[in-house]
């Protein structure tokens, strides 16, 4: 019988904190006990994190997991004493007024290489505790905040554990910081710590495959183990819910959809067809963290509602209520390549989608696996239009049809969690 070994994992973000970074790290640890792998998780005081988003429902799913939770120094809990409308910002970074651009520019050059690093002395502290009390071999850390790495590094060099990083998404090629100024010497730092992450860690995982490998290998002298495993789905939970879809044509989002995305082209398209001029019965609705001018937008030519943020649960039911969903990739991403957290749950759903996004992109392929889904670039409003109308003209006959995926569960959160203990188990 094979031992089961004890796993360190260091997430600034875990319940009650919400979002897809959080979901990717509390399944993976849910499903490693069944792979001889007992988690024990290192995270932050939910009274001191910068969260942007609470969802305590997700509580319910780690209660057994053993955790410990340190204090942090948090900058970015000045940003909502200032902004008191707004929340922590996570993912994006605000441009909007003289104000956001200030705050940016300090959160980006004194902040090196994220402002979450006020975390790392106490982390540290802890992680070095569990790691020699425990007699820990494994460690994990997983990012953004890309600040964790650096808490792995030192544990790494000091007690010699094995180190997988986690890159949930990307370093130095994320999209938003080519939106803003950064000095020279504070790019090259940065770059330097993500060059002595990449070659210090035992292996390095990503959401996304080739084309974000080939720019991290071009960084590094040495060999690095590389591997992907994506934001899967639950199965148990997505069978819990059913699927109950309301007596108009449902277009559905969730997430995160600010200016950073590439939303525009479906604007254009649902502008062409009008269901408010042409009364279509056709509704827009969405959930998550959404720009309020991009509601506006909408909603000149569309019944458009923001539900707000929702629960896990209730996005999988928000999910499986539509007829059509809509998924848009973030602006500048053509090399980085970044898939969105929500994209698998999306196939999950069975419900056809249009995934606006730039071509042989790795959202592509994934879309590629339901028959009734499209990918269309940011200026192919013909495809989008005739898309929707087509989508819309079948529910219309009654015709609508739930089709998941038959290879599906290959992306199953159990699937890719064994996946990742393989990974575990050769370094």
């Amino acid at each position: 019988m094979q031992k089961t070994e004890k796993i360190l994992i260091i997430t600034y973000y875990w319940p009650p904190a919400g979002g897809s970074g959080v979901q990717r790290w509390m399944y993976f640890s849910k499903y490693l006990s069944q792979f001889n792998f007992q988690p024990i998780i290192l995270s932050v005081n939910p009274t001191y994190a910068s969260y942007s988003s609470i969802d305590k429902s997700l509580e319910n799913g780690v209660s057994n997991i053993e955790s410990y939770k340190t204090f942090s120094l948090e900058p970015l809990k000045f940003y909502s004493l200032f902004k008191s409308n707004k929340g922590i910002p996570q993912s994006i970074i605000p441009k909007k007024t003289i104000f956001d651009n200030f705050l940016a520019f300090i959160r980006l050059n004194f902040f090196i290489p994220d402002a979450r690093i006020g975390w790392n002395p106490f982390a540290l502290k802890k992680a070095l505790k569990i790691v020699r009390d425990q007699k820990i071999k494994y460690i994990i850390t997983t990012g953004p905040p890309h600040s964790t790495h650096l808490i792995g590094l030192k544990v790494k060099n000091i007690t010699g554990v094995k180190w997988l990083a986690d890159f949930r998404d990307p370093w130095q090629e994320i999209f938003y910081l080519k939106n803003f100024f950064r000095f020279n010497y504070i790019k090259k730092l940065d770059l330097r710590l993500e060059k002595k992450v990449l070659s210090s860690a035992n292996a390095i995982i990503t959401t996304v495959g080739e084309k974000y490998h080939n720019i991290l290998k071009n960084k590094i002298l040495v060999n690095q183990n590389l591997f992907s495993i994506y934001n899967g789905y639950d199965k148990k939970e997505f069978d819990k819910v059913k699927s109950t879809r309301p007596d108009y044509f449902n277009i559905v989002f969730t997430g995160v959809l600010s200016e950073n995305n590439n939303y525009e082209i479906f604007l254009k398209a649902i502008k062409t067809l009008d269901p408010i001029k042409n009364n279509l019965n056709i509704k827009f609705n969405l959930a998550g963290n959404i720009d309020n001018h991009i509601i506006d937008l909408f909603s000149k030519f569309v019944s458009t509602k923001s539900a707000g943020y929702l629960s896990h649960n209730q996005a999988i039911s928000f999910m499986k209520s539509s007829h059509l969903l809509v998924n848009f990739n973030y602006k500048g991403t053509n090399k980085p390549d970044m898939i969105s957290g929500k994209l698998i749950e999306y196939l999950a759903s069975g419900s056809p989608i249009v995934n606006i996004s730039h071509l042989n992109s790795e959202s592509e392929f994934l879309i590629s696996l339901s028959e009734d889904s499209v990918t269309a670039s940011e200026h192919d409003i013909d495809k989008i239009v005739g898309y929707i109308s087509k989508s819309y003209n079948t529910w219309l006959k009654g015709e609508f049809k739930e089709k998941i995926p038959n290879n599906i569960y290959e992306y199953s959160r159990l699937n890719l969690t064994k996946r990742l203990a393989n990974i575990l188990r050769e370094i």
